[in-house]
């Protein structure tokens, strides 16, 4: 099983350096166009022939797997903001790779979709959904290689499966096949969406309850995803649910307090099929680590603090998609004393495995309480060390 399209951005993912149109042919004796002042140094390298200190090189394993994606049936896209597709266009030219056929091509030739361009969007979905317009190609069936953390939100709002290289290390042969791993892993909890109805689910599975705005409201009860941005969110964008009811009904009112206008309705949360839940990645994060918690004070923070949280749960064992518990400090002006549990769910996850129901009063008053601590071992949930000590630090008990 392999995506229909593989994306790579271009500087520090496909190549090392910037190709940037402020620097590049700025020297004596210049070519116009620009990008005619871009040179073959070897095979690996490209540099500007008025400045040959200005330079751009391949990464090592870029060759493998641009020839691994096309032995796969799938079709290659560069997507970057990069400001200069002619730039980029030439530099790829200059580079030559195989193949599926073992054949020596020039890498701009086995370039499907060449989306290159740096609009007003502050992101990369206005790239997808061109791509998705020209191909019919299913977001779940696209995944991006990427330096910039913040381009997260390809997975977010619309699906595409993220990958994000570190370090400037660029795209090697194990983070490309982890992002394949990380996309086989989502496929693996796709339930089909039949609509609403639980009948329609034999395997159907009561996980919570949540507090929500009717849009959020209405993109689940579509079978698709959570698109707000804007209301913060300590573990990151995702729908926040509840064991105990009496923490959805706060959330619906409180939603109210801070978004003034906003219709708000508590929904039971189902899985569409309970198997899947129980087996899929949990992780009980401990609530002392703020340090992979959101970080909204900028884009660019904000991204790498939810690309720092995977990291972080991988290290625990859990590797994406994954749902979230923790224990959430105690809300002033609530019924509820003491700290409560919450699970999140992240976009994903939605998607594929979601389904909920809007809640009556009379509904409401007769919700049970799901108790996730008495369902660790049922749920198949990790608990980290950290996090048994968070719990002792608060008198709390955990299995």
């Amino acid at each position: 099983m392999y995506p229909k399209i593989v994306a790579l951005d271009t500087d520090w993912t496909l190549f090392w350096g910037w190709l940037k149109v402020n620097e590049w042919g700025r020297g004596p004796n210049a070519y116009v166009p620009q990008q005619d002042n871009i040179e073959k140094r070897n095979y690996w390298e490209v540099e500007d022939r008025t400045n040959r200190s200005i330079a751009c090189g391949m990464y090592a394993d870029i060759p493998k797997i641009i020839k691994d994606i096309l032995k796969n049936g799938a079709k290659l896209a560069i997507v970057s903001r990069n400001t200069s597709r002619d730039m980029c266009d030439r530099a790829l030219w200059h580079w030559t790779v195989q193949d599926q056929h073992g054949k020596d091509k020039r890498l701009i030739k086995l370039v499907t979709f060449d989306e290159v361009y740096n609009t007003h969007a502050e992101d990369k979905t206005e790239h997808f959904r061109a791509i998705k317009g020209y191909s019919k190609v299913d977001y779940s069936d696209m995944i991006l290689y990427d330096d910039e953390a913040f381009n997260n939100t390809v997975e977010m709002m619309l699906g595409v499966t993220f990958q994000v290289s570190r370090d400037q290390k660029g795209l090697t042969w194990d983070n490309y096949q982890e992002g394949l791993d990380i996309w086989r892993r989502t496929k693996a909890i796709y339930s089909p969406y039949h609509g609403l109805g639980l009948g329609h689910y034999p395997k159907g599975k009561l996980i919570g309850y949540s507090g929500m705005d009717m849009r959020s409201i209405q993109e689940l009860e579509a079978g698709g995803r959570r698109s707000d941005r804007k209301e913060a969110a300590r573990w990151g964008f995702a729908v926040y649910v509840a064991d105990d009811p009496r923490v959805a009904i706060y959330f619906k009112k409180w939603i109210k307090q801070f978004f003034p206008g906003s219709q708000t309705v508590v929904c039971a949360i189902y899985a569409r099929d309970g198997e899947i839940w129980d087996r899929m990645n949990k992780i009980w994060a401990p609530n002392s680590r703020g340090d992979i918690q959101q970080n909204r004070s900028s884009e660019f923070k904000l991204g790498w603090s939810e690309e720092d949280r995977n990291r972080q749960v991988a290290q625990w064992g859990v590797k994406k998609p994954y749902v979230l518990f923790s224990r959430h400090p105690e809300m002033a002006g609530s019924n509820i004393r003491g700290r409560f549990t919450e699970l999140v769910i992240y976009p994903q996850v939605q998607e594929n495995l979601l389904l909920m129901f809007r809640m009556s009063d009379n509904e409401l008053n007769t919700a049970r309480n799901i108790n996730y601590a008495g369902r660790i071992r049922e749920w198949n949930i990790t608990i980290p060390q950290q996090t048994r000590d968070d719990f002792r630090n608060f008198g709390e008990n955990i299995g």
